[in-house]
């Protein structure tokens, strides 16, 4: 592992909404910059988009990342749908005087920017998702879902307490030795995929590390995951940009076609010889693209 990484606190936030459930983000970038709403990717957290933080910066982006409930420092909402997350969205913008925005999404994450780009679409400016899946309630493309995450889905749902001790476990090691998490995963991973984890340091094993935190709200996200996600895609009228590596061995690159083709003018963009890991190698043009004047 050659880079560096550790969470700036600073960056931290806390919003306790209206039904008495507290929400943690960070803001990163210029806090007078165009905003951008950020939906982060499974098992992760709030600063999965940290290692990007000084290209915010020179862009001029603002850049409001919330831990979704149950994952990092937010409180559960047990039996939450994908829908659901529009609900808090809009209360966070509303408490942070944002009236329009983009909205991104990173793997897990992509559903939860849609639903945001579905319900509050006046608000919102363009939606990336990036490496995203379409629904997965549907038992064909739930067996597309690579194996681990089709056996932490199936624990979820059938075998909480167990899903709850796995998640659990494997967060506190990536508190205690978020680098020896991260070369794990490393090791599991395509060769470009590998590399952007390495240059990173201990980033994704901190980012795995304070995302499950609460084992239970883990199970929560991934029962979310693969149930219905009360909306559909033909509901989402912004502007959309699909983003895929075709050498992603976590989604198929022929779920971003599906959702290209599902989102009415959505337009994709495949990186050849890449994989799940574009969101950090990629996300600085991302959020250019996102913020580009009109």
């Amino acid at each position: 592992m050659t880079g560096q990484f550790s969470h700036d606190r600073a960056t931290d936030r806390e919003l306790r909404l209206r039904d008495g459930r507290r929400v943690t983000y960070s803001e990163f970038g210029d806090p007078g910059g165009a905003p951008v709403l950020s939906c982060h990717g499974g098992l992760l957290c709030r600063f999965d988009v940290e290692p990007n933080a000084a290209a915010f910066r020179e862009l001029g982006t603002r850049v409001i990342s919330p831990d979704r409930p149950g994952i990092g420092g937010s409180d559960r909402r047990p039996g939450h749908s994908t829908a659901d997350w529009a609900d808090d969205a809009r209360e966070l913008l509303d408490a942070l005087g944002i009236d329009r925005c983009a909205v991104m999404g990173w793997s897990l994450g992509g559903q939860y920017a849609a639903a945001v780009g579905a319900r509050l679409g006046g608000r919102v400016t363009r939606l990336a998702i990036i490496a995203g899946a379409p629904p997965l309630d549907d038992p064909e493309r739930f067996s597309q879902l690579n194996r681990l995450d089709r056996q932490l889905a199936r624990l979820s749902k059938r075998a909480a307490p167990v899903a709850r001790m796995a998640f659990t476990l494997s967060a506190r090691i990536g508190r205690r030795s978020p680098l020896r998490l991260a070369k794990y995963e490393a090791k599991h991973m395509p060769a470009a995929d590998a590399a952007v984890v390495r240059d990173h340091g201990e980033w994704l094993g901190l980012a795995m590390g304070e995302g499950g935190r609460n084992g239970a709200g883990m199970v929560d996200e991934y029962r979310a995951f693969v149930g219905p996600w009360g909306f559909a895609l033909s509901e989402i009228g912004v502007p959309t940009h699909i983003y895929q590596g075709l050498a992603d061995t976590l989604v198929p690159a022929a779920w971003a076609k599906e959702l290209a083709a599902g989102i009415a003018g959505a337009e994709l963009t495949e990186y050849d010889g890449e994989g799940h890991m574009i969101a950090v190698s990629h996300r600085a043009d991302i959020v250019r693209a996102l913020v580009a004047p009109t």
